[in-house]
C-alpha cells in the first residue's frame, strides 16, 4: 500500500503528527489518535484545494521514518 507516511512525537503540550515531505501538514493532539487523524484531515483538504502535493510513498518507508526522525508512533495516510 502507498500513503503519506505520518511521524507522530510526543511533546509537552500533546502529540504532534507531520506528514513527511508535505510542507506545513501536520497537526497536535491530546492523543496519537487525535493527532494523526487531524493530520489526515489536513492533508486531504489540502489535496480537495489542489495543492500539488508528492507522490505517495510505500508504507514501509513509514519504519524507517519514524526511527530516523525519533518519533514514538507513525502512520500511512491515503488522501479520500
Amino acid at each position: 500500500m502507498k500513503g503519506y507516511i505520518v511521524v507522530v512525537s510526543h511533546h509537552p503540550d500533546g502529540y504532534h503528527a507531520d506528514v513527511v515531505g508535505v510542507p506545513k501538514c501536520g497537526a497536535v493532539g491530546p492523543t496519537v489518535d487525535d493527532a494523526v487523524n487531524q493530520a489526515s484531515k489536513v492533508l486531504n483538504t489540502m489535496a480537495r484545494d489542489g495543492r500539488s502535493l508528492p507522490a505517495p510513498r510505500p508504507s514501509i518507508a513509514m519504519l524507517d521514518e519514524v526511527e530516523q526522525r525519533d518519533g514514538c508512533a507513525g502512520a500511512c495516510l491515503r488522501v479520500a
